[in-house]
């Protein structure tokens, strides 16, 4: 067995769930994490060593799509949420990959994490800004990932209203900032989402009363250990 084989072999996922918060609470979807069985929580190491380049990163888009498989085969209706790092869109290979999984584009959609990426000069944003757009025109529906954070800027989500369907604002990566601030600034996000028929995912909630007070304020799909960790379900 080669290396990269037997990297993979150490890889499993596991499927966040993402909640409908209102009367009762109800899972809306999930999020595929990755793991490792080696180390706990994201193996970022690992993951980065795949997708520097477009061979490795074949290996583990193969490896996603049997994954997925796996899940579509649990439920016909499930609905999952995939992320994909800005790296992977310059890659022919994460292209073939989604032309795989076209079939399943009803069930599964695409997270754009906040990542930084070196583009050719040349092509500057405007490569990004290509590749987002090349997603819409796939069919995949798209989200902004972590909004405010990295280059998920406001800049980038106000120039692509067209080309998403959902937002995704982590609280964890604000929990320093006073709390009246942080909701504040949230809430701007949520002004945003409500006048151009965007979801918003509001990630990281951890305890019953900041899943209450979001409910209150209409913020109602919600993701975080309170509703649950990642759960096996393949």
């Amino acid at each position: 067995m080669d290396e990269m084989q037997e990297l993979l072999d150490d890889f499993y996922v596991v499927c966040q769930p993402i909640m409908l918060c209102s009367n009762i609470n109800v899972i809306d979807g999930y999020e595929i994490l990755l793991r490792s069985k080696k180390q706990p929580g994201f193996p970022e190491k690992m993951f980065l060593w795949f997708i520097e380049e477009d061979q490795r990163n074949s290996k583990l888009m193969a490896y996603y799509s049997k994954e997925l498989e796996k899940l579509m085969d649990t439920r016909s209706d499930i609905k999952l949420s995939l992320n994909l790092h800005p790296k992977q869109l310059q890659h022919p290979s994460t292209w073939d990959f989604l032309d795989t999984i076209s079939f399943m584009k009803k069930n599964v959609s695409i997270e754009l994490t906040e990542h930084y990426c070196e583009f050719d000069p040349a092509d500057g944003e405007d490569k990004l800004q290509f590749y987002i757009t090349k997603l819409k025109n796939k069919g995949f529906s798209l989200a902004i990932d972590d909004v405010g954070s990295g280059q998920n800027n406001f800049e980038l989500v106000t120039k692509n209203i067209q080309n998403i369907s959902t937002i995704k604002f982590s609280l964890l990566n604000f929990r320093d900032l006073n709390e009246n601030v942080l909701f504040n600034f949230l809430n701007s996000w949520f002004s945003l989402s409500q006048q151009y028929h965007l979801k918003l995912i509001v990630e990281g909630i951890e305890c019953e009363i900041v899943s209450n007070k979001l409910k209150n304020l209409g913020m109602i799909y919600q993701q975080g250990y309170y509703h649950g960790k990642g759960l096996v379900l393949s």
